[in-house]
């Protein structure tokens, strides 16, 4: 598989050159960096405040919240196709430890089981820190909507954190990159 990295000039002039019978995906660009684990600590302890005000089991709380207010980018096998999942159509997808499920409207009879086809979204630790920053941001206002005290929300680290996050956010968006090519 080929891949082209670069500004939309840089794209439209390789496109006039391609093969004019190919077919290419395209995507927008997200550099993602390494951030500290203190986001991902931070966003469970939220989704475990949440989760014990509600009826709702922690990585149901936390597989919603994704949904609502993650990054709704999906998982690609290796050779850059959706991947898809066929599981019973209900709410237990909601419940998975690991896997963030999108619903789709498409569905039928699997061995008279009526099933859902679901597309997998990425998991947060694929956030860039931007990203990050805006899961926790809702779901700290979904802590603050609920009720749950704001010295329970947020301590000075977790505030400082955020600050962090928000930096690295507003410094990744002003730099650009230049045109890449790699196979």
């Amino acid at each position: 598989m080929e891949v082209f990295t670069g500004k939309a000039l840089d794209i439209i002039a390789y496109l006039m050159t391609a093969d004019k019978e190919a077919l290419f995906d395209l995507s927008r660009h997200k550099e993602v960096k390494k951030r500290s684990l203190l986001a991902n600590a931070y966003f469970h302890r939220l989704v475990g405040l949440l989760a014990n005000g509600e009826d709702g089991s922690f990585f149901q709380k936390k597989n919603e919240l994704i949904l609502h207010y993650g990054v709704q980018e999906f998982e690609r096998n290796k050779d850059g196709e959706l991947i898809i999942e066929y599981l019973p159509d209900n709410d237990d997808y909601k419940k998975h430890e690991v896997k963030h499920y999108y619903p789709t409207q498409y569905g039928g009879e699997i061995r008279g089981v009526t099933v859902r086809a679901f597309l997998l979204l990425i998991g947060t630790h694929k956030y860039s820190s931007s990203d990050m920053a805006h899961l926790i941001e809702c779901t700290r206002n979904e802590c603050i909507g609920c009720g749950i005290p704001r010295e329970e929300v947020e301590t000075f680290d977790e505030r400082r954190l955020m600050e962090e996050l928000n930096a690295q956010a507003n410094k990744s968006r002003s730099n650009s990159t230049s045109g890449k090519r790699s196979s």
